[in-house]
């Protein structure tokens, strides 16, 4: 029998922060979302049938966990509610269904609200729950037990007029419909683009919008937004081979120093001097530091001589990836400074683990493969579009493992039916990532209600660039490009014959493809070499080839490569579609039932699910992400920019907070106790931000597969201003202490910090960086919007 998916209205109490404290439990929200699901369709009154809902409530999340021993009985608790998780489902239902016809929690005289037998008890974060119904959260009506205390905050009665006697005939009235909800983040931030599709609406077909996205209410975009986009444009400069922060790697964690890792036939093994060792052990982890001394080709091999620093500043700084969807993180917290040499793109998987069988794998490759099949855009800059349908531009792109982002050069999937679909032939070198929104006018204006939303889907358009002579602009490549060609922005000599798959007659034609037929960027010829040559004066090991032969147990349709040259572009290819069928089966963050194949992150830090950074919290276990705390900044930002009343709202909220220390000290102090006086008036000191994106998209995303097509783009943007007036100094301080960058911070580490800029200028000046061939693409003004 099918199943019947419910939308779920947008309204919630959630607290994504609360999760079980102990060790064990598992992320599975399968069970709430039938249970649940059949429970409310009974409620509705709808037909008997298969029900499940599409999603819970934000913040809210399902854990499970067995009792062991003989027993199959499982656990299972609804994280999630301020006074503690659900234990079943009579007890969240009251309070779900309450969210679903309110659209907030507030007057809520659940069970779990007011208190109870089931409602008391541990809490997320340790707390003991009272079963007296007066001890609620703040922000819920009191019970009826309490009413008589507070009739102030009593439940509002239901709409409509108050009869009394016998009703007066009354002629029909049309109801005004209710005001929209403020369109904000779960954090509060204003949502900028829902302020440009309003504008977009107001507009009407006849009108088109044209401008710079500005989140100028958002602390994170306000202090970080600048330096991200300088080191996205910068990546692309260096030497593709070079891992850069947030991506996924595989890596050796222990090699000594006269050790080195040399191909033989179907894998890697440690080569100490010119004899053969054991296998490597892998492992999978996220970079989080770039080194400060300059790479160089001689890198790829081993440790050069002249390296004036030791690994920690020679190295890249990498933090074995936790498994997503689990409580325990405490992998991350294992880093290690790695030198080049020992580490391998993440779609070198299948060669890394040759003959090696998925139970022996270290758990960080299985953790690395779930999350292959997501992704998440950074750096959307700009707006343009007619209704009904939009485009926003980003610089950016984490697909999967990789980053790929706009003057990189990335190989691309050929599409089903093209010639030797198992290798690849296609390069292109980005000069726009799109972010597509269309049906804008079937769609509902507010992003918070249970109604149709607006679609969206991803594209990447550039120059496209082939080794297969049919697929050139003419048929027949009659005008291949030499290899030391400007086009190119890495060096790809040795890696073939390329012709022009759009006329280079015309300038501004470009190929758009979906973000999914990126396989990952290309690689230099140098770095192919250097990673599958074998070495020359090192016999091979004897009886090893056998074992090599046998692939990882996970295979997809395993196809081997069409050639065995060392140089060959296809390196990667079928371990990245492997990694990405993987992912759909065991990510369960994947709408799989609603047919969607991949996940769509709002960070880096949602898309790895991961809690520290650098050995900072991050995302939701970040305390000075607080409502409280984000809100008191953005009325800094108000004071900043001058609004009317913004600095008259932002004293106030100062005065208010200060007061509110002064009262708390004073009960502190009244007490008795000065140790705990003391500590709670260091604690009322403002604390620095950490890593965070506090931006959140209500957006759908369509897997729109359609065929590549030519297009002709002409777009221009805009340039940022910023106004500056003066300010006092507790406002100065205030400003200080947002800093939280777009991305996880790259110099987090007091004692091991690197320099994102002194890194990148590091990079510049080494000897690929100047190499014939390797000038980044000089992108056209119709397709970047600066």
């Amino acid at each position: 029998m099918s199943v019947i998916v419910l939308p779920i209205n947008k309204g919630s109490d959630g607290d994504g922060r609360r999760r079980p404290k102990t060790e064990g439990p598992t992320r599975n929200d399968e069970y709430w979302l039938q249970r649940m699901g059949e429970e409310w369709a009974k409620a509705l009154g709808k037909p008997k049938a298969n029900y499940r809902l599409n999603a819970l409530p934000d913040g809210y999340g399902g854990w499970e966990k067995g009792r062991g021993g003989d027993s199959k009985h499982v656990d299972r608790y609804l994280f999630g509610h301020v006074k503690g998780p659900a234990r079943s489902i009579p007890d969240i239902m009251p309070h779900f269904i309450y969210l679903m016809e309110h659209g907030s929690a507030f007057g809520c005289n659940c069970k779990m609200c007011v208190g109870g037998s089931r409602a008391s008890g541990v809490g997320a974060a340790g707390e003991k729950g009272s079963s007296k119904g007066d001890r609620q959260s703040p922000h819920f009506a009191p019970s009826t037990a309490t009413a008589s205390r507070a009739q102030s905050y009593a439940p509002l009665p239901p709409p409509g007029p108050k009869l009394i006697g016998r009703p007066k005939k009354q002629q029909d009235v049309e109801m005004a419909p209710l005001p929209r909800r403020k369109q904000v983040d779960e954090e509060g931030t204003p949502d900028a683009l829902r302020m440009l599709l309003d504008k977009l609406k107001t507009a009407g077909t006849e009108g088109k919008i044209d401008e710079p996205i500005f989140e100028s209410l958002s602390p994170d975009w306000r202090t970080g937004h600048t330096m991200l986009m300088e080191t996205l444009r910068e990546w692309p400069k260096l030497p593709s081979y070079v891992p850069r922060v947030g991506e996924l790697v595989l890596f050796v964690r222990s090699l000594a120093s006269d050790e080195s890792l040399g191909w033989d036939k179907d894998t890697w093994r440690v080569l100490a001097g010119r004899e053969w060792a054991d296998k490597p052990r892998w492992e999978a982890g996220v970079i989080t530091q770039m080194p400060t001394e300059a790479i160089t080709d001689d890198d790829l091999k081993g440790v050069p001589v002249g390296k004036e620093h030791n690994v920690v500043g020679a190295g890249f700084r990498v933090e074995p990836l936790p498994q997503p969807n689990s409580v325990d993180k405490s992998l991350t917290r294992k880093h290690k400074y790695v030198p080049l040499h020992a580490i391998r793109p993440l779609a070198l998987w299948k060669e890394c683990l040759s003959g090696v069988e998925q139970p022996e794998w270290h758990p960080t490759v299985s953790n690395a493969l779930i999350v292959a099949s997501s992704f998440c855009v950074l750096g959307k800059y700009h707006f343009k579009g007619t209704w009904p349908e939009a485009t926003v531009f980003a610089q950016a792109v984490y697909l999967g493992p990789e980053i790929v982002a706009v003057g990189d050069a990335v190989r691309l999937h050929n599409k089903t039916g093209d010639m030797e679909p198992a290798s690849v032939t296609d390069i292109m070198v980005i000069t726009a990532i799109k972010v597509r929104i269309v049906n804008l006018d079937d769609a509902s204006d507010d992003d918070l209600d249970n109604e149709p939303p607006y679609n969206t889907c991803t594209h990447i358009s550039g120059r496209v660039y082939t080794q297969d002579p049919t697929r050139s602009f003419d048929g027949i490549g009659s005008l291949p490009i030499s290899a030391a060609s400007p086009l190119f922005p890495i060096d790809l000599g040795g890696l073939g014959t390329w012709y022009h798959v759009t006329d280079p007659k015309k300038p501004k034609a470009r190929i758009e493809v979906p973000f999914h037929r990126v396989i990952g960027r290309c690689y230099e010829s140098v770095a192919l070499e250097a990673w599958f040559t074998p070495p020359s004066d090192v016999s091979p090991p004897s009886g090893f080839q056998a074992v090599n032969s046998k692939p990882p147990t996970i295979q997809v349709n395993d196809c081997a490569l069409d050639t065995a040259s060392s140089v060959n572009i296809s390196r990667g290819r079928q371990g990245i579609l492997e990694a990405r069928a993987y992912s759909v089966e065991r990510d369960i963050r994947i709408a799989k039932d609603e047919g969607k194949t991949w996940f769509w992150a709002d960070t880096r830090v949602e898309q790895l699910d991961i809690q520290e950074v650098n050995s900072r919290f991050v995302g939701a276990r970040n305390e000075m992400r607080s409502k409280d705390c984000l809100a008191r900044l953005r009325k800094a930002l108000e004071a900043l920019d001058g609004k009317i009343g913004g600095l008259e709202g932002y004293n106030a909220a100062r005065r208010e907070r200060e007061e509110k220390v002064a009262r708390k000290r004073e009960a502190l102090e009244g007490g008795g106790s000065g140790l705990v006086a003391g500590s709670a008036r260091v604690k009322s000191g403002e604390a620095r931000m950490s890593t965070g994106e506090g931006e959140k998209s209500s957006m759908e995303e369509e897997e729109c597969v359609s065929p590549e097509e030519e297009v002709r783009e002409d777009e221009n943007g805009g340039q940022e201003e910023e106004d500056a007036m003066e300010v006092d100094e507790q406002l100065k301080t205030d400003l200080k202490h947002a800093v939280a960058p777009d991305v996880m911070n790259i110099d987090d580490d007091d004692d091991e910090d690197v320099d994102a800029g002194a890194a990148l200028a590091a990079f510049k000046m080494a000897s690929t960086a100047k190499k014939p061939g390797q000038v980044v693409v000089n992108l056209d003004s119709d397709d970047e919007m600066t």
